[in-house]
């Protein structure tokens, strides 16, 4: 059984069921209540699930599981109550972005709690998540976990990982890259949105300037990320020479056709996995700006939001000139 919570998650656990390193036949349980995660079931209906994938209505989280579990968010609360209630024959950890390296670390690395750097948790939420931890290391040490992403890992983490008795995988995407591609966006220039600003972690002012110069550049097709709200949306929308398409899927679905134009972008786990999605991709992937982090956000979690270090830019404002 698969238990994910995002679109992204979705689309980790369907690539490592195809991978071969899930069970013959896995039945996904998307969490009840996330629409965009609905949009993206229907849209995987439509376009044909693979074999020995099964997509279940949107449902609540199980309290006990036998056999294998698939998890995606190895931080969701939901999950750490779901292994302290009891643990699965086996789990595996499937891909949920760059979340999938701090998960790692924290398993590895005694001082790194299981909580989202960016997350100032209550002593309760602290207690479960320090519970979980220790339930997924004990999973670990018995060689009951696997861990399956499309992302490179830092190699001292994957000897330490293996080291614990983890069996971690590598996945390329081979079933979504095998579907047809999709229609492309008219605008030469796509800025993927960012849900930094949505999360109190960025400056809303600096952010959207920046989406404004570079539209006064060029027409721009705004990809907006899914927890974006009015802070952004509103002042973008009404700027002349950006088109805001909403990001009800992911952007390895709705962009995976999308090979002449330019990609500008903060960092994220799309720049990565579009770049393994179609070679030769076109992305300006620039760091943040010291001047953009809102106050009190923690060095770890500032870390944690950099851009892929094959593919890292200089830091500061984003260069306009780049996109020319």
């Amino acid at each position: 059984m698969g238990w994910v919570e995002s679109p992204f998650q979705l689309l980790g656990a369907v690539e490592a069921q195809t991978s071969g390193a899930l069970s013959r036949h896995l039945v996904v349980l998307p969490r009840a209540g996330v629409e965009p995660l609905s949009r993206t079931v229907d849209e995987l209906r439509r376009l044909g699930l693979p074999r020995g994938v099964t997509v279940s209505n949107p449902s609540r989280v199980p309290r006990r599981v036998a056999g294998t579990l698939a998890i995606g968010d190895a931080f969701s609360g939901e999950v750490h109550r779901m292994l302290v209630h009891g643990l699965p024959d086996r789990l595996v950890l499937v891909d949920d972005g760059r979340s999938t390296r701090r998960a790692m670390e924290a398993l590895v690395n005694p001082h790194i709690p299981l909580i989202r750097p960016h997350v100032a948790a209550s002593r309760a939420r602290a207690l479960l998540a320090r519970a979980a931890l220790a339930r997924l290391r004990r999973l670990a040490r018995s060689g009951r976990m696997r861990v399956v992403t499309a992302l490179d890992l830092p190699q001292p983490v994957l000897d330490a990982a293996r080291n614990l008795g983890i069996d971690v995988r590598r996945h390329e995407f081979e079933w979504l890259r095998s579907l047809p591609v999709t229609d492309v966006p008219g605008s030469e220039t796509v800025v993927l949105g960012t849900s930094l600003v949505a999360n109190n972690l960025v400056k809303a002012r600096p952010y959207v300037e920046w989406v404004q110069a570079v539209s006064r550049e060029s027409p721009v097709t705004y990809w907006a990320h899914r927890r974006e709200d009015a802070r952004t949306l509103e002042p973008l929308g009404a700027t002349p020479g950006i088109e805001i398409a909403t990001g009800e899927i992911p952007v390895e679905l709705s962009l995976r056709g999308v090979t002449s134009h330019r990609l500008i972008t903060l960092p994220t786990t799309a720049a990565t996995t579009l770049r393994m999605l179609v070679p030769g991709i076109n992305i300006h992937e620039y760091a943040v700006p010291e001047s953009w982090w809102q106050p009190g956000v923690p060095v770890a979690a500032r870390m944690h939001l950099v851009p892929d270090p094959d593919h890292q830019p200089s830091f500061g404002v984003p260069p306009l000139s780049l996109i020319r």
